[in-house]
């Protein structure tokens, strides 16, 4: 059977959070603090929207650069490659930037990219940014710049994959509506409380600790391990 994989990146396959790292790196730390202080002011898509102008300027290239040395969590690749032996189709969903995600992906073989797209005219960072939003109809909600439940739900219904075949992996209270009604929720070294009150299992170390709590959780969908093994050969 079919199954879908949504995975957090920042916090989680990352050990960072891509915006702070960029911004320290191109000394824009104090004009990100100042947009944090107005979180309690306007809408979680606002602030993506400013903090896109932050990168007015910025070539693209230097961008990659300093992604590209924000550090990977451990076991992340194995973690992919288990799931991948067990016919799960992988994504990164993310409040960050496709043209930067993308990257993490080909370097984990995974296999879709879902956030922002930061616009790069000629080599270089306009400000503008596309959110896909997608929380319009729904209640109560943080109104992120990307709903990753529903993403969750169209990424399923496009790959044909059942509901009770998702698993969905992250780390703060952004993630927790997918996290909450994936098939199994992950909170994965949580930084907020509230998503672990509505994961299945939580995870406080690595993918390994990780692949190893699937494994006892749900016995059945597992036929390989991360190496392509069988796991009780």
């Amino acid at each position: 059977m079919k199954r879908l994989a949504i995975l957090d990146m920042d916090g989680t396959l990352l050990d960072a959070q891509t915006v702070k790292v960029l911004c320290k790196e191109f000394g824009l730390k104090a004009e990100l603090e100042s947009i944090d202080r107005q979180a309690n002011s306007l809408n979680a898509y606002k602030i993506s929207e400013a903090i896109a102008l932050l990168f007015l300027g910025l070539k693209a290239k230097d961008m990659e650069k300093v992604f590209d040395s924000i550090p990977i969590v451990n076991g992340a690749k194995a973690f992919v490659d288990f799931l991948k032996s067990n016919n799960f189709i992988t994504a990164i969903v993310t409040d960050s930037y496709v043209f930067l995600a993308s990257r993490l992906a080909k370097r984990l073989n995974i296999d879709i990219v879902k956030g922002n797209e930061l616009e790069i005219c000629n080599g270089t960072i306009t400000g503008r940014i596309t959110m896909p939003l997608g929380w319009e109809k729904q209640k109560d909600c943080l109104k992120k710049a990307i709903c990753k439940l529903r993403v969750m739900r169209e990424l399923a219904k496009e790959n044909s994959v059942d509901i009770n075949g998702i698993l969905a992996v992250g780390d703060t209270k952004n993630d927790l509506c997918m996290v909450e009604k994936a098939k199994i929720g992950v909170a994965f070294r949580p930084k907020d409380p509230e998503i672990t009150k509505v994961a299945d299992i939580t995870v406080q170390t690595d993918f390994f600790e990780l692949i190893r709590k699937l494994k006892e959780f749900q016995p059945e969908w597992w036929i390989h391990d991360y190496s392509g093994q069988e796991i009780n050969s």
